[in-house]
């Protein structure tokens, strides 16, 4: 980023350059106010309406955690529930690929959760199935289809899923 700061500075020396600060990445359960970020955010990586604003209603500090850079949320990762321990959404921010946010808030899940069986469906040409693998999860389940109803039929996401499971 330092770099495109210098070119515009040497690009436009008679304007004022914004100071860079840098901040922490925060880990929190979703909160109401994070809800519009969040819901774009996920119509961004998947599709387009869906709704997390249940995830309110039943354990957050268990099944939810946000990622939050100052106040731009940049990851996103939901449990169905404390009992299902199925992760329905894992989600980073475009920009942000390699700062191991979903390594961080996968963590999170875990964690929160012990002693608690976790699956989820993944796409098979997913790269996200490197991360599940470095945790443990296995795959127990190939589907032919899986994301048919979901996914843009011009999508390079493969309409076929694993079905992984993290035995605990």
């Amino acid at each position: 980023m330092s770099d495109i700061r210098e070119h515009h500075a040497l690009a436009h020396p008679g304007r004022a350059q914004a100071d860079e600060s840098e901040a922490p990445i925060v880990y929190c359960s979703l909160q109401a106010h994070h809800l519009p970020q969040v819901h774009d955010l996920l119509a961004r990586v998947f599709w387009e309406g869906i709704d997390v604003s249940e995830a309110l209603e039943y354990s957050p500090e268990k099944c939810t955690v946000v990622a939050t850079y100052k106040q731009l949320v940049v990851g996103a990762a939901f449990l169905s529930s404390p009992q299902e321990t199925y992760i329905t959404y894992l989600a980073v921010r475009a920009g942000w690929d390699n700062s191991q946010l979903a390594t961080s808030m996968l963590y999170h899940l875990i964690t929160r959760n012990p002693s608690k069986d976790i699956t989820l469906h993944v796409s098979i040409n997913n790269p996200a199935m490197l991360l599940y693998n470095r945790f443990g999860f296995k795959a127990e389940e190939f589907i032919v289809g899986f994301y048919e109803d979901y996914l843009d039929p011009n999508s390079p996401q493969s309409k076929n899923a694993f079905r992984l499971r993290l035995r605990r």
